[in-house]
């Protein structure tokens, strides 16, 4: 009988330890090619848990049997600092404040536009006095909500904004001189990125503002995963294949947008600072193609888990600010607000090598 449930057990830690490796190998691998290793890389912190929870079995029970969680993990340690970060880098001083917020159009976790929500998102800018704002989802129409004009922020001077659709689109807001602007659409698709060349002192820097392919659930869909209550075996088998569809097409769709995106970044002759809603985790190829040889303000300056969804299903780190090697990141931080599905990140940039005082 103890036979049997150690082979039992070592069958299923199998399963955890192969799933763990796709989910590892998958940001190298396109959804293009095979998208249904993305759907691992989504549950990367589950397989992990999964797997360190082994480890101690085993380690209870059959000592030798922990060095298959144990091996498959060390194979993939680079991706745990871009989930967990034990230690933050602060400082006092005054730097370039950046801030990237999916501000859901200004609806908080209703469904239609709210004063009240705006006016405390508004409120959280002013605040945080912020030098470049990059916003998504933000309402456009002619029954704006929200106040951007210059007596209610007075260090922004300069602004870019773009309709990704009727409702509205992205929003970037900054002190510095705006010395170009332009934009990224993607056929097919409702998400888009806007960039602008800023003259930031002496230098032009280059900020994108993206919001990448998202999966379009309803809130029923979102309901159904969230709850895993279906009513008939073949209801079940319709909804997930709906799903399995919209999942997809959004993780093709997004590689080929983080391609595009790579490829822009690739031919800019400034430095850059990548802001915006990803809708993909750091274990993903989308985080992979976008990064690049770019830092990640998270990973740099970040502490804890630094989860930005804000939605009923799980929570993941899906909002990015992301920068060239000429700055390094103090002070990032993730705001725990309720006036959105996504939380608010920030961070304060310095020119690269710059001696701080902590």
């Amino acid at each position: 009988m103890k036979q049997f449930f150690v082979y039992t057990l070592l069958l299923i830690n199998l399963v955890a330890v192969s799933a763990l490796g796709i989910a590892s190998i998958s940001v190298f691998l396109s959804p293009e090619v095979l998208w249904f290793a993305a759907l691992f890389g989504l549950a990367y912190p589950y397989l992990m848990v999964a797997n360190l929870i082994f480890i101690v079995l085993w380690i209870l029970i059959k000592p030798k049997f922990a060095l298959l969680s144990f091996v498959v993990i060390l194979a993939g340690y680079n991706h745990i600092g871009n989930y967990i970060q034990l230690s933050g880098k602060k400082t006092q001083e005054k730097g370039i404040r950046v801030i990237s917020y999916n501000v859901k159009y200004f609806m908080g976790m209703g469904e239609y536009p709210n004063k009240e929500n705006a006016d405390h998102i508004l409120n959280y800018l002013r605040g945080n006095n912020a030098d470049i704002i990059c916003l998504q989802e933000v309402r456009l129409n002619k029954r704006q909500i929200f106040d951007i004009s210059n007596t209610r922020m007075p260090q922004i001077t300069h602004m870019q904004l773009a309709h990704s659709s009727n409702a509205g689109g992205q929003l970037t807001m900054t002190r510095f001189p705006i010395l170009n602007m332009g934009e990224i659409r993607f056929k097919n698709s409702g998400n888009m990125i806007i960039f602008t060349d800023i003259l930031l002192n002496v230098d032009t820097v280059r900020v994108y503002n993206c919001h990448l392919q998202s999966y379009r659930l309803r809130p029923t869909e979102i309901n159904s995963i969230d709850s895993l209550e279906f009513k008939t075996n073949q209801k079940t088998r319709e909804k997930l294949m709906e799903l399995s569809v919209k999942f997809k097409n959004a993780l093709v769709k997004r590689a080929e947008q983080a391609a595009t995106l790579r490829e822009h970044i690739n031919h800019c002759h400034y430095p850059v600072i990548v802001c915006g809603d990803f809708n993909d985790t750091p274990v993903s190829f989308t985080y992979r193609m976008v990064r690049g040889d770019l830092k990640d303000s998270f990973t740099e300056s970040g502490k804890g888990t630094a989860n930005t969804y804000n939605g009923k299903l799980p929570s993941f780190r899906i909002d990015y600010i992301l920068y060239s090697p000429k700055f390094t990141s103090y002070n990032f931080e993730v705001s725990y607000l309720d006036d959105s599905d996504h939380y608010p990140v920030s961070c304060d940039l310095f020119p690269a090598g710059e001696k701080l005082t902590p």
